[in-house]
């Protein structure tokens, strides 16, 4: 698929998905490669080839009750669980069901082909502890678990990887084989959302990939601004500044190596 053809599909697709979040007075933001694009590009970045949403904890429920009631036929809304009896990640979505990414695979076919469609990615961003030292075992509890449910995975990759990170993998791979992969995502969901209900002055993505895991200010979510993708508004938080230079350092300047970044199609 052209990126082209793609970038209109996933338009397509976020606008359904701003349009049912208005229709049922739902909070969402948009998040990592969607929310820089949004801010730097007034369009989605070039190579970018999916949308990213953000969507707080406790917001949620209503989020999930708002998409299955209102999407068209040909969407899904997917749960990590949905892909038993393999594991992919930990990230929710909304897929259409009628456009594929690329011809699929065996690999493909294993996850239902859920992670090869055009859709959104949705990270939730879980209340956090304020104690540095909480704050550590959080992180470390959401790696190893994380760790734990790749050996649920239909294939590992470990290109790229380290020494250290490959008997790390390992280790937790093997630690994760004792589990069903029912119960991995139970004590993956019970650690992220301990301190749902409590009052902290911190969040956490527990979803992101590994690489991009850190703690935010809960200030930076509790009002929104806008980014314009296409002529058009879209919510973002407004604390976006401190959000998006935490991650990703200078992030109205584009990348001069764009090969870093490894895409779907």
């Amino acid at each position: 698929m052209r990126i082209d053809v793609l970038h209109e599909q996933l338009y397509e697709v976020l606008c359904l998905v701003d349009d049912i979040c208005k229709k049922e007075g739902v909070r969402y933001f948009l998040d990592g490669g969607t929310e820089i694009g949004s801010v730097r590009e007034k369009d989605f970045i070039p190579w970018d080839d999916d949308i990213d949403i953000k969507v707080l904890r406790e917001d949620y429920e209503s989020f999930k009750a708002a998409m299955i009631k209102n999407l068209p036929e040909r969407y899904a809304f997917v749960e990590p669980n949905e892909y038993s009896p393999y594991f992919f990640d930990f990230v929710p979505r909304i897929i259409d069901m009628s456009r594929p990414l690329r011809e699929e695979t065996d690999e493909d076919r294993a996850y239902k082909n859920y992670q090869n469609r055009v859709g959104v990615d949705i990270f939730v961003f879980e209340k956090a502890p304020d104690s540095p030292l909480a704050q550590k075992l959080m992180m470390l509890k959401c790696k190893i678990l994380y760790g734990m449910a790749m050996s649920k995975r239909y294939k590992v990759y470990k290109d790229g990887y380290s020494f250290m990170q490959k008997v790390q993998t390992g280790v937790c791979m093997l630690l994760g084989k004792l589990f069903k992969y029912e119960t991995i995502l139970s004590m993956w969901e019970r650690s992220m959302t301990k301190y749902k209900n409590r009052q902290t002055s911190s969040r956490f993505p527990a979803n992101y990939l590994i690489r991009d895991l850190g703690f935010f200010r809960d200030e930076w979510f509790s009002s929104e601004a806008q980014g314009e993708i296409r002529g058009r508004s879209f919510p973002i938080p407004a604390g976006y500044d401190g959000e998006l230079t935490q991650i990703y350092g200078e992030y109205m300047k584009p990348p001069k190596d764009k090969s870093i970044y490894k895409t779907h199609i």
